[in-house]
């Protein structure tokens, strides 16, 4: 009988650091994710992702019933199909792996978008858009990271800023972290990719000035985007 006890006293005290251990680790999660909220699952959400170094995903904005930005009959949803395109097709012809979240007028929903660049494991994702304002005066290109301003995702908004820079075409006006609607927000596509993104205002839709150096020069721009995703991939894998 006593060593019956004894023998259940000894399992008892081996249990207790290991059931005391599991419950520190799941305090500590549930920590983390109550006070960071999405923002600590866009970090945790990094651990088990290995990309595919020559893969990149380009997301076009909008698309189908989402029109995005609207001047008189233009849409924005066919300036960034346009671009995207081209993008897709100079990387292509580099030897890179382009997965396009669309490539046509479809709908395709911010999840979806996410979805389709995780399963395909891409390095990279940039998302092409054109701005907007209620000023028709406002002009430029933008870029848009996460809050935390991760490091491979301002290294890419930089490098495709400069590249646009090298054009002397249109005005830059910077890297932006967040959403325009609130500085601890972000934009769907940059908490939900496990790969460095940025959201690319590619001008004004609202400015008609920005609307001819987009008819008149889209080719360069394709260019100075694929330059930019080029240039951040080599400095990311030590090229």
């Amino acid at each position: 009988m006593k060593k019956s006890r004894v023998k259940r006293n000894k399992q008892k005290s081996f249990l207790f650091p290991l059931t005391a251990l599991f419950t520190l680790a799941i305090s500590i999660v549930f920590v983390l994710i109550v006070a960071g909220g999405t923002e600590t699952i866009y970090e945790l959400g990094q651990l088990n992702f290995i990309p595919d170094e020559k893969t990149v995903c380009i997301d076009p904005g909008h698309g189908g019933t989402s029109s995005g930005a609207v001047l008189d009959n233009r849409y924005e949803k066919d300036d960034t199909l346009a671009l995207s395109l081209l993008v897709r097709d100079i990387l292509t012809d580099r030897g890179y792996t382009v997965v396009m979240t669309r490539d046509d007028d479809s709908d395709v929903s911010l999840a979806d978008r996410c979805k389709i660049a995780n399963k395909a494991r891409a390095s990279l994702f940039v998302s092409i858009h054109r701005n907007s304002s209620s000023s028709p005066s406002a002009t430029g290109v933008e870029m848009w990271v996460h809050s935390s301003n991760p490091t491979d995702d301002t290294l890419l908004a930089q490098n495709i800023l400069d590249c646009f820079d090298t054009l002397d075409i249109m005005k830059n006006r910077g890297i932006y972290s967040g959403y325009r609607d609130g500085e601890d927000m972000n934009y769907y596509i940059n908490r939900n990719t496990k790969m460095p993104s940025v959201l690319a205002e590619i001008g004004f839709i609202s400015s008609k000035e920005d609307n001819k150096k987009y008819d008149e020069n889209i080719d360069d721009y394709a260019k100075a985007i694929a330059d930019g995703i080029e240039m951040t991939l080599k400095e990311m894998n030590g090229e």
